[in-house]
């Protein structure tokens, strides 16, 4: 075995490390400050695995063919608890999967924040919006909530944040915002409108609320998404997002 997991009591001690993840760093950190759950494992030579509890996965430091092999046979073969997304700048990590046909290789956009627009997303008059507390998280809906990437409701409302739009006719769930990944200098945005209320801007108005309080915190927002995800495009751009590097992902 060339990986050792290592106890979550050595996690600041892998802090240069997380630092040092040029691909996505707010993942990495939120595990190693303890904000968030995650595993790390490291082949004792200066290179290191950042799992996090969504699945996320990031590689810091010189990666060998021997990790990367260790990588697959551990992460990619077997059926794990949680899923397993590599996500990477590395070409060298990008070419070892490529010619795997049990893998697939796809592309992910990553943002850095231009600074706030002029212009606010206007609320539809049909909606109103609440931020997230413990007597409304159970009332959010859809793939990508808080629970997408926070363990348990506690956590997230003890170390996350997020609002929450309504339908004021009949007060059903219409869309969410939060932290996906927090870390001391960075939080990424997830945002999820249910089918039913979209194209009426909601995405804009709670993203670019999220970006005023992260940035009023003293923080930077961060965005990122598939390739091929034109509506998530759509909406970074118009709350100040500049793509800025495009990442490979590997998964089953």
């Amino acid at each position: 075995m060339i990986l050792r997991k290592i106890g979550r009591n050595e996690y600041k001690g892998y802090l240069e490390f997380a630092n040092e993840c040029i691909a996505n760093r707010v993942y990495p950190m939120s595990i190693v400050t303890g904000t968030q759950d995650g595993d790390i494992y490291t082949d004792d030579k200066g290179c290191t695995l950042f799992w996090h509890y969504c699945g996320f996965a990031y590689i810091s430091g010189n990666v060998s063919e021997d990790v990367l092999e260790e990588v697959y046979q551990k992460f990619f073969v077997p059926d794990t608890e949680r899923r397993f997304v590599l996500i990477t700048d590395s070409e060298h990590a990008s070419n070892y999967y490529s010619g795997n046909n049990d893998l697939r290789i796809d592309k992910r956009i990553e943002y850095t924040h231009g600074g706030i627009p002029e212009h606010r997303p206007i609320l539809d008059d049909n909606y109103i919006v609440e931020r997230i507390t413990a007597d409304n998280i159970g009332d959010i809906r859809g793939r990508i909530t808080p629970f997408f990437s926070w363990k348990d409701s506690d956590t997230f409302l003890r170390n996350g944040f997020g609002c929450i739009a309504r339908n004021k006719a009949d007060g059903s769930f219409a869309a969410v915002a939060f932290s996906s990944a927090v870390s001391p200098e960075e939080v990424d945005i997830g945002v999820e409108t249910a089918e039913a209320h979209r194209h009426h801007g909601l995405a804009s108005y709670l993203a670019y609320r999220m970006c005023e309080e992260i940035i009023q915190q003293g923080r930077r927002p961060v965005w990122a998404h598939a390739e091929t995800n034109a509506g998530s495009q759509k909406t970074a751009l118009s709350v100040g997002f500049k793509p800025c590097r495009i990442n490979t992902v590997i998964h089953k």
